[in-house]
């Protein structure tokens, strides 16, 4: 568990007259916690109270690995009392109404009498927008109503408070995204050594992949590999697709390594480009290096959104830019702070994000240049480092 963030998350829990924090299993639950869970159709959840510590709501086969993963980390005193267990037969409504009541009295149904004539306010809860299912908002519901469904439960979005706290990197995840890099560096080269004409797509992407393995990545969260007019589908999927000669190949390559996320996007002729093509390569080139040359705390992602995207709209290609020019990465390879229009707040050191223009033209093919940046105090470091130009 990581005491110092949760004792910000207790802060802007009571600043925000929250009534707790409820987190499923994923990036949020494991950027506070450390623990990494699986959920799927059993609900976990993480509960963070305007003080003390968290607790834990886990079916019984979970119970024994959570608690000596809360006493390795703050002692055998009562915290590792917070997990609280529940079977497949009696499902998990009582102990999440047990650790709501634990963390706070006034949670769940009150029947007193003075209840039946000045009712309780429903509580207000944080809750993760973006990640909880529909069954974990059923049960926290029916858990913590405080006088039945006629005054449900108010939740509010959680996501802006975690992706605000994750958006400034630690040292440790500075170094765990820089290795990350490294390693999509590693797949990238493996790509550019395999691509050639008679090729296929998933021949290349099996290359990049026991790269990317052997190099250290943790899991390969994505690897797309895109030529001819494939290479006009920003997410388009690997598949059988042959290389031939004057195709633009894409290549969209993700590594983990100690859970942060690395990113990267090359785009290779095989054999020589058309002159058209070429040309898009050229502007592309020209919206990354202008982006990258302007990233340093103090702008905003609006801005070099629109610095990557004038270079591209100048030259005559601004329809085919059809997606924000960068994302922030972290436990998650989307996330804050985003490079898109709309995103006004200041960047600040520490923070890491990727640089990604690109150009699809339907039924010719596309272009996109990714690097993943860190933000120093007085500029930045480009993690990714396979040269950008045509050979």
């Amino acid at each position: 568990m990581n005491a110092s963030r949760i004792r910000i998350l207790q802060d802007r829990i009571r600043s925000s007259g929250l009534g707790c924090a409820i987190l499923v299993p994923g990036p949020n639950l494991e950027y506070l916690t450390d623990l990494k869970l699986e959920a799927f159709e059993r609900v976990i959840l993480g509960i963070v109270a305007p003080a003390g510590d968290p607790a834990f709501v886990v079916p019984k086969l979970e119970a024994d690995k959570v608690r000596t993963h809360v006493r390795a980390i703050v002692g055998t005193g009562g915290s590792a009392d917070t997990v609280f267990a529940y079977t497949d037969e009696d499902g998990p409504v009582d102990a999440v109404r047990q650790a709501l009541r634990a963390l706070d009295p006034s949670f769940g149904p009150d029947v007193t009498a003075a209840a039946r004539t000045e009712p309780k306010a429903p509580p207000v809860i944080g809750a993760e927008f973006l990640h909880m299912r529909l069954i974990d908002r059923d049960i926290i519901e029916r858990a913590s109503a405080p006088a039945g469904p006629d005054r449900p439960v108010e939740f509010r979005d959680l996501g802006p408070t975690m992706g605000d706290m994750r958006a400034v990197k630690g040292r440790d995840e500075l170094a765990a995204l820089q290795r990350a890099a490294q390693i999509v560096d590693i797949g990238i080269e493996a790509a550019a050594a395999t691509i050639a004409p008679g090729v296929t797509e998933r021949e290349v992407a099996t290359a990049v992949e026991r790269a990317m393995l052997k190099a250290g990545a943790d899991s390969i969260p994505f690897n797309a590999v895109l030529t001819g007019t494939n290479s006009a589908l920003p997410h388009g999927q690997t598949g059988d697709a042959v290389m031939r000669e004057g195709d633009m190949v894409i290549c969209d390559i993700g590594a983990t390594y100690r859970g942060y996320n690395g990113d990267i996007t090359r785009t290779f002729p095989v054999g020589r480009p058309t002159p058209q093509m070429a040309e898009v390569y050229g502007v592309v080139y020209d919206a990354n290096r202008a982006a990258c040359r302007a990233a340093r705390p103090g702008v905003t992602g609006e801005q070099l959104d629109s610095i990557a995207r004038n270079v591209i709209a100048r030259a005559g290609f601004g329809e085919y830019f059809i997606h924000r020019t960068g994302h922030g990465l972290g436990l998650e390879i989307h996330e804050e702070p985003y490079i898109v229009q709309g995103a006004t707040t200041p960047l600040k050191a520490g923070m890491v994000f990727t640089i990604e223009p690109g150009i699809y033209i339907p039924g010719v093919g596309g272009v996109r240049i990714e690097d993943d940046l860190a933000l120093t105090d007085d500029g930045c470091q480009v993690l990714t480092s396979f040269p950008r130009k045509l050979p």
